[in-house]
């Protein structure tokens, strides 16, 4: 075995590694931590910097190419988990807004970077199907930091909440953007303003396409390897 082939290996078990911890953070996240901490206190807050900045640096492992553009995406992660710490020295409502921003758009540019990967030409690979898992999630705590943004800028912008001023915790956001993206649609929290009304109807249309559109896509890929694995015999 050459030292090319050895580093190759070893890049795809760091990238397996990175993909297996970043969906354990994700799982953690929407499912785990609402249970174990008590909303709206500083372990929260504490528990969900940590738990960013674990997603981010494991999530970019995991989609790590060695591309030229990737460290430009390692800079703004690293910018923005920088600036997600500083935001405990601001004030304590411009503190939330940095909070709630920070968390939006490093999660947005985390899922480009791994919407990259999952529809990209290549092999259908189990981190290929991890990141496709990975990124599903990631819209749902993606359009959750949206939803409280939202209703932070644009005060009662949700029925149903127990606080219009954007105060409230932000798993009843995390509970409501994954409801709202699997179209279940309980009821018990409802979009009132034009801005929480168009996120809404788009993360529904996003639930409603994404598994459609990811295994179309995973079945052309793998259509396409046996194709090219039998042309080649």
């Amino acid at each position: 075995m050459t030292y090319m082939q050895r580093w190759q290996e070893h890049v795809a078990r760091l990238r397996n590694g990175g993909m297996v911890i970043l969906l354990m953070l994700l799982v953690i996240t929407v499912f785990v931590l609402p249970l174990v901490v008590t909303s709206s206190s500083v372990i929260d807050r504490v528990a969900q910097d940590v738990l960013l900045s674990a997603i981010l640096v494991s999530g970019l492992v995991a989609a790590a190419d060695g591309t030229k553009g990737l460290a430009w995406f390692a800079l703004a992660m690293l910018a923005a988990i920088v600036v997600r710490w500083m935001g405990w020295l601001s004030q304590k409502g411009v503190g939330l807004v940095i909070f709630d921003e920070v968390g939006l758009l490093s999660l947005t540019l985390l899922g480009a970077l791994l919407g990259t990967r999952v529809f990209g030409a290549g092999t259908v690979t189990r981190n290929r199907i991890g990141g496709a898992v990975a990124l599903y999630m990631l819209v749902g705590l993606v359009w959750a930091d949206a939803y409280q943004l939202v209703s932070m800028v644009v005060p009662n912008s949700f029925a149903g909440t127990s606080a219009h001023d954007g105060s409230i915790d932000r798993f009843t956001w995390v509970y409501f953007s994954f409801v709202t993206l699997t179209t279940v649609g309980y009821g018990d929290i409802m979009p009132l303003s034009r801005a929480a009304r168009s996120l809404a109807n788009l993360e529904a249309l996003i639930g409603q396409l994404y598994p459609a559109i990811v295994l179309a896509r995973l079945v052309s890929l793998r259509v396409a390897g046996s194709g090219s694995g039998s042309n080649n015999t």
